[in-house]
């Protein structure tokens, strides 16, 4: 009973810490591609303030984190 316990606790950590680091690989992805992509395709925007012209690493980070949580990918198979 204890092992299955802490087996559920090694993959519910293990799972934490591997979104943890997709955030994070993301989120540089995001910081290295905003000042070049983001202006490009949304210069009323920019200019109005809407969206900022530049991004730090950590907001950046903190975006797809976000972002993961709130838009959750899912994965329907409909194969019969």
């Amino acid at each position: 009973m204890f092992i299955k316990f802490m087996t559920g606790i090694g993959i519910g950590v293990s799972a934490i810490v591997l979104i943890a680091l997709l955030s994070v690989i993301s989120g540089t992805i995001l910081y290295w591609i905003w000042p070049v992509a983001i202006p490009a395709v949304f210069p009323g925007l920019i200019e109005s303030g809407a969206l900022a012209e530049e991004l730090s690493w950590w907001v950046a980070v903190c975006l797809t984190w976000i972002f993961g949580i709130l838009i959750k990918g899912s994965n329907i198979n409909n194969n019969n």
